[in-house]
């Protein structure tokens, strides 16, 4: 496969030390249907076999990189990603998730017939602990932006609103505060009503040796009917979930929500409605939970 001189999409991956899930994203970019990109797969200072893994690729689309040092979180791995894009799109892939085959061909059907600036899908998590459930965030007035793994841009949205901010100058995670950045000032998100992408949760202490990528990955290969499979088992739960008494818990989610929405309407990112919340806290929070240096 040759790579075109000017790539529909370019594909970016930040990574840090997780060669051992790292080649089942790349091999769910390439194996899709749309063939027309290329593929950075950014290191944040990684310390792992990382290269050598991305290296053992014999495809000309895909690039490695690794910043000198470690900056705790994906928004300079994007960044650099996008200084190096050559694509009309840009599309993110974390580097433990896996797309479907037909990712990539959807979200450019979709940006392109809707004439929008963003793209996104249905994703479905995937917890070792719980039942899968998906994540179809409905914007305009979404309570929050859709994950990364499912989104996909025009390269030029850089022009207007600048780079990933670092995760100690935002009240949300950055990715958030980005696609937030682009809503607010009337960028138009078109949503595609497909299965495309599977997200895996980890815990605390990551994916305590259950990495189920190879799992899915051959499920979605040889069984046709993988995706009416998924979709019909999550709303099989849905379905159960409205059937069960109301608990305080989930009220107060709901009502949470409904607020969030509100004041996404209004133009105001519900982040910011913490008024003693500082930028970081989020980064600071997570960092501690995982047991993670402060950054």
């Amino acid at each position: 496969m040759t790579e075109s001189v000017s790539p529909t999409v370019a594909v970016i991956i930040a990574t840090y030390n997780k060669s051992s899930v790292l080649c089942y994203a790349i091999d769910s970019v390439l194996w899709q249907t749309f063939g027309d990109f290329e593929l950075w797969v950014i290191g944040d200072g990684c310390t792992d076999d990382s290269e050598v893994v991305v290296g053992a690729y014999d495809d000309p689309r895909v690039h490695w990189f690794n910043l000198p040092e470690n900056t705790g979180y994906q928004s300079e791995p994007h960044n650099e990603g996008l200084r190096r894009a050559r694509g009309k799109y840009i599309a993110y892939l974390n580097h433990d998730d896996i797309w479907l085959p037909n990712h990539l061909q959807v979200l450019v059907d979709c940006i392109e017939e809707n004439e929008a600036d963003f793209a996104y899908s249905i994703m479905e998590w995937i917890l070792y602990w719980a039942d899968p459930y998906p994540d179809i965030p409905q914007y305009p007035h979404a309570a929050r932006p859709p994950e990364a793994t499912v989104t996909l841009h025009r390269r030029d949205i850089v022009d207007e609103i600048g780079y990933w901010k670092p995760p100690t100058e935002t009240y949300a995670v950055p990715r958030a505060e980005y696609f937030r950045r682009a809503q607010f000032i009337g960028k138009r998100f078109a949503f595609a009503p497909a299965l495309t992408a599977l997200k895996f949760g980890g815990s605390k202490d990551g994916y305590a040796g259950l990495n189920q990528q190879p799992e899915f990955m051959a499920k979605i290969r040889d069984d046709p009917d993988f995706v009416h499979k998924e979709l019909a088992g999550m709303l099989a739960r849905a379905y159960h979930e409205l059937e069960t008494p109301i608990t305080l818990k989930r009220l107060r989610y709901q009502v949470l929500q409904s607020i969030r929405r509100k004041l996404v309407k209004q133009g105001i990112d519900p982040a910011r409605m913490r008024f003693w919340t500082q930028p970081g806290k989020h980064i600071r929070d997570w960092r501690k939970t995982h047991g993670l240096d402060p950054l």
